[in-house]
């Protein structure tokens, strides 16, 4: 009985977790997207969710934790990109970004990100690919800085080295599935973003959370609101847009 209540005891104080405090969003170096607030080890792995939001990850003693800093107004992620909208606050009253409707520019399509107030802070730019064995690439327009293209990791290597890439890549995919277990492969690719020559920030598909998208800014003198406003986009493929 005194374990049952031990048991008992720990299930209630793990169910009655404080809120993950809010953090700034002007300095955040790393984040997700999701609704995942703390992972609590090492007995078990125990989630708790809150309020959908743009998480920065952290470790509090013995658990994972994802600070918010800035709230959708649904908790439905799949809706999302049905209103690409950020608040300040987590009652959804301060606007602090927004994604404008694309615009079709001579085969790019354009999507415009707007502050709080509604003005443009910058575009973030999709490019179609150019052969099939070339994905897609994005591009990032930030007033008074050079442009950021965000390619493959790999994708700048000669074709052949890139053909066997793809090849290995999938061949891994193949044999983790047949395996039973959860393929690296699924993970989406890893773009890196770079302006002349200099890395910005990378983002990696993370459909093992609940977030889709991992980002780690690397140039202090990125607008997070650009960054925020790109991981509510899809990283599909041309025929999915």
């Amino acid at each position: 009985m005194e374990g049952i209540a031990v048991f008992g005891k720990r299930k209630q104080e793990e169910d009655q977790q404080p809120p993950v405090p809010q953090v700034d969003w002007m300095n955040v170096r790393r984040f997700t997207i999701g609704t995942r607030e703390r992972e609590i080890l090492p007995e078990r792995k125990k989630l708790i969710h809150g309020r959908c939001a743009v998480r920065v990850p952290k470790r509090d003693g013995q658990q994972d934790v994802y600070a918010p800093c800035a709230y959708f107004r649904t908790d439905i992620q799949t809706l999302i990109s049905e209103e690409p909208k950020l608040y300040e606050d987590e009652q959804a009253q301060v606007p602090l970004c927004s994604l404008d409707d694309p615009v079709e520019v001579s085969g790019e399509r354009h999507y415009e990100v707007l502050d709080g107030c509604g003005e443009a802070i910058g575009t973030i730019c999709r490019i179609p690919p150019t052969n099939r064995l070339i994905h897609h690439t994005w591009r990032i327009n930030q007033p008074g800085h050079p442009e950021i293209v965000g390619r493959n990791k790999w994708s700048m290597s000669n074709p052949k080295q890139f053909a066997l890439r793809s090849l290995e890549s999938a061949t891994n995919l193949i044999f983790d599935a047949a395996a039973g277990g959860d393929p690296e492969g699924s993970k989406g690719r890893t773009l890196e973003w770079k302006a002349e020559e200099k890395l910005v920030m990378t983002s990696t598909g993370s459909p093992t959370l609940d977030c889709h998208l991992k980002i780690s800014i690397k140039a202090q003198w990125l607008d997070r609101r650009i960054a925020f406003a790109y991981a509510m986009l899809e990283d599909l493929p041309v025929d999915k847009w």
